[in-house]
């Protein structure tokens, strides 16, 4: 019994955070700089990230994010990426010819990414999306409360 409001309970939540997450979404990217976080979104979305070899013994591949959380290219990500390559151009740990490669790579992708103005959602299509959500979480109440599950 306990179990199962447990899972319920889970549910719900999970429902709640995403209709938060689209009232309110999240511009930081803060979550790049904890680890767990980092390989969790690299698990799921490995197209999302660029691998930078180092040379000598260490054989522990760097990650460069493109994409946001969501998964979509985001070109504040790919900037902040940059400026972590052009960082790392002094250290003695990678081949420049190695940086130099994926600085180019980033940068195309930074520049085609500006160049498609992408449009903004309207406010109805927002509200409609928050909508759906909390029909949902409606949904989900009345057949945990009617015991159909």
């Amino acid at each position: 019994m306990t179990q199962n409001i447990n899972e319920e309970l889970k549910v719900l939540s999970e429902l709640i955070r995403k209709a938060d997450k689209l009232i309110n979404p999240e511009d930081s990217l803060a979550y790049l700089v904890h680890k767990d976080t980092r390989d969790r979104l690299y698990g799921k979305k490995p197209a999302c990230f660029m691998k930078l070899r180092p040379i000598g013994r260490d054989t522990s591949a760097y990650l460069f994010p493109i994409c946001n959380r969501s998964g979509m290219e985001d070109p504040k990500v790919i900037k902040l990426s940059i400026s972590m390559l052009q960082k790392s151009m002094v250290d003695s740990r990678f081949d420049p010819k190695d940086i130099q490669g994926m600085l180019g790579k980033m940068q195309h992708r930074h520049d085609t990414f500006i160049k498609k103005i992408p449009k903004p959602a309207s406010a109805a299509a927002k509200k409609a999306k928050v909508t759906r959500m909390f029909d949902n979480i409606k949904k989900y109440l009345t057949l945990s409360k009617t015991g159909e599950m």
